[in-house]
């Protein structure tokens, strides 16, 4: 795969900048319309492995994920946050989402991108629950006429046992 031109490369941070800003203001009714029809949203998880066995250090598609979800799940997931009724984001967390490292390759596909990034999500809960999440995201971005839509997304973090006490917030 070849890497984008420097404009494309700007065009696609600026859109994951936008998305971050998206969801740390819980604006998550626009950030499901970044999200493609077919949307593939995983997180897999990590396992501590010998060096000869490295590449089965994350679960794969198709095996257990801590999120393995569509746009169906995402927007029930969103709409169950809108009704009150979600205890663990009672009240709702604060996040913030740092998104570094971007490189942005073409795919086979004319209108799909390779998009690898580092991020970090902050979150703040009540007044003594704070976490970080740091790990890499792959995602693939579709162009939809004049705009980007998620087409897939892996979110890989850095820890294999997580001690969150829940996790109610989008990556």
């Amino acid at each position: 795969m070849k890497p984008a031109s420097i404009d494309l490369w700007h065009e696609v941070q600026q859109f994951l900048f936008r998305e971050a800003r998206l969801l740390d203001e819980r604006r998550f009714d626009e950030w499901l319309a970044l999200l493609a029809d077919d949307i593939f949203y995983f997180m897999p998880i990590l396992q501590n492995r010998h060096r000869h066995e490295a590449d089965r250090e994350s679960t794969r598609v198709g095996e257990l994920g801590i999120f393995d979800e569509d746009r169906t799940s995402l927007a029930n997931r969103i709409a169950r946050l809108k009704t009150g009724m979600a205890w663990a984001e009672a009240p709702p967390s604060r996040t913030r989402h740092y998104v570094s490292n971007v490189e942005v390759e073409h795919t086979e596909r004319d209108d799909e991108l390779l998009v690898r990034s580092a991020m970090l999500v902050y979150r703040s809960h009540l007044e003594h629950d704070e976490e970080w999440f740091p790990g890499r995201r792959e995602d693939v971005l579709r162009r939809v006429g004049d705009d980007w839509r998620i087409a897939r997304r892996t979110i890989t973090l850095d820890q294999t046992v997580l001690q969150a006490k829940g996790l109610s917030i989008f990556f």
